[in-house]
């Protein structure tokens, strides 16, 4: 997975950072294992609004300073210098929230209704903050005006753990495994392999609510960060018996079928997935690594894939 994050910045005006906007941190991580709140990240409008909160949106801050110089008659010349530069801002409007998912997840059709209905149910979980803050009438409405509000997720980086997600990374699984590595399977077998990688969920999620709750602060991207926690927890469960039960296992009815069982990784064409014999392997050097093809023309359609991304 990619730990870049991506950030609008696109050829339209660059917006100006508002001012009054509250400077206080988010925490880096917060742990989700409450039922209610889960839901929060199976529901695809949901999942998009945080997703774009994460991301936040380029902006122009200004900055003004007074510089003053005194001539030798004694004049005193003021000039006020305004410093503009471009900062990642991450309290958004419904507008903006709008836009960043029209511009990345074209798929998901998301209006500003859908914004005004789902981004209270957020604040009231704790998962985004707001500013201004809302203002209620006596029998507990909300009056506060939708105009100039903004919103912030509450961390960086929220740490979900809960049986429901461990189900819908399982069914991506077993995507992965029918179409990506066209492993052929019974009923039985899928039943099986289910049952594994439910389990395998299970302990990941305990693992990783563990190291979290020894987690200090730490200054580390987003992203990254909820990347590298999963592999602290493949870490952490390298000596588990029961997990590597489930890896070899799951190795066996998966990998070793399409891959083989050679866990030195015979060589394969980086392009096509051929694989290579030591005597015919075209070895070039792409961005200061040594790369391994079958030929010339994969090499090159290798190379003319990486200058279009």
């Amino acid at each position: 997975m990619s730990t870049e994050t991506p950030t609008i910045d696109t050829e339209e005006e660059t917006p100006l950072f508002p001012e009054g906007l509250p400077k206080s941190k988010v925490r880096n991580y917060l742990p989700v294992t409450d039922s209610d709140i889960v839901e929060s990240f199976l529901d695809p409008v949901r999942r998009s609004i945080l997703l774009a909160l994460r991301t936040g949106i380029m902006s122009i801050k200004k900055e003004s300073r007074e510089d003053t110089i005194e001539r030798e008659d004694g004049t005193k010349i003021t000039t006020i210098v305004v410093e503009e530069k471009k900062v990642n801002r991450f309290w958004m409007t419904v507008r903006e929230i709008v836009k960043h998912i029209k511009d990345f997840i074209p798929e998901l059709e998301v209006s500003k209704y859908n914004c005004y209905y789902h981004l209270p149910k957020l604040r009231e979980q704790g998962l985004i903050e707001q500013h201004p803050e809302p203002e209620f009438d006596d029998e507990g409405n909300e009056i506060s005006s939708k105009r100039g509000v903004y919103y912030r997720r509450t961390a960086k980086v929220f740490i979900v753990s809960s049986a429901k997600m461990s189900g819908e990374t399982v069914e991506l699984y077993m995507k992965l495994f029918e179409k990506g590595f066209e492993v052929g399977m019974t009923s039985a077998v899928r039943n099986s392999l289910e049952d594994l990688l439910v389990k395998q969920e299970v302990l990941l999620d305990d693992a990783s609510g563990y190291l979290v709750a020894h987690l200090k602060e730490v200054d580390v991207d987003s992203t990254a960060l909820s990347d590298l926690l999963t592999g602290m927890a493949y870490i952490f469960l390298s000596d588990n018996e029961e997990f590597l039960k489930i890896q070899r296992e799951l190795k066996k009815a998966v990998l070793t079928p399409c891959c083989g069982s050679d866990t030195d990784m015979k060589l394969v064409c980086l392009y096509c997935g051929d694989p290579l014999e030591a005597e015919t392997v075209l070895i070039k050097k792409i961005d200061g690594k040594n790369q391994s093809f079958c030929d010339d023309d994969c090499a090159v359609s290798f190379q003319k894939g990486q200058v279009s991304k």
